[in-house]
């Protein structure tokens, strides 16, 4: 049986751990929180938006369904309004990930990889940077295991936000307008999101290294 190579084995160990970091929060304090929050200001969008806006920005740190939110959102104040307010949710979301990666996760980081090895992750994940990013946007915990892991690594969060920021669109308008259907909708739509996502990262990642 072929061995992993520590360097490989040290990758997973980090990403379980941030994906560990990022799910703690839904284990201790659930998801509850959320709709009694939106439903309290659902006939005043201006508020509404601004509250949907706030819960995807916490997204990294804290139990927020960010599909959810957006769909909600989209359902009471329309879906120009869920595609703007989700857009700019989950994009200030991927500033405040990026951030808490950059001074929280990255300072343990060297604890994981010597610095030759931390050199090299970083460089992988600028080479595929936007492919990856995009593809992890619409799958739940690794949209923000992602952006953690790379501003953890030192890619520049400019570039990480400028990576994802047309990604966020397409996911908020995805959410938005299946807001009106029914949640079997909503369910097939969120599998087929991520299974496009996948297919592309294949299709183009292998592009990239052939």
């Amino acid at each position: 049986m072929k061995s992993i190579p520590p360097s490989t084995l040290r990758i997973v160990l980090f990403v379980v751990f941030v994906i560990a970091v990022v799910s703690v929060p839904f284990v201790i304090f659930g998801e509850e929180f959320v709709f009694p929050l939106l439903k309290s200001r659902e006939h005043q969008v201006g508020w509404l938006t601004v509250i949907a806006i706030a819960l995807l920005v916490c997204d990294s740190v804290a139990p927020v369904p960010a599909t959810l939110v957006i769909m909600f959102l989209a359902a009471k104040a329309g879906a120009v309004a869920g595609i703007i307010g989700g857009t700019i949710g989950l994009s200030l979301g991927v500033l405040a990930a990026a951030w808490f990666g950059r001074g929280a996760v990255g300072r343990l980081a060297p604890k994981f990889f010597p610095d030759t090895e931390l050199l090299r992750l970083r460089e992988s994940l600028q080479q595929r940077l936007v492919l990856t990013l995009a593809c992890l946007r619409s799958v739940p915990i690794l949209a923000e295991t992602s952006v953690i892991v790379a501003a953890a690594a030192g890619v520049p969060i400019r570039r990480i936000f400028v990576a994802t920021l047309l990604p966020n669109l397409i996911v908020a308008a995805i959410y938005s307008l299946a807001a009106d259907d029914s949640f079997s909708t909503a369910v097939v739509t969120f599998l087929a999101t991520m299974v496009v996502s996948y297919a592309v990262w294949r299709i183009f990642g292998a592009k990239r290294t052939s």
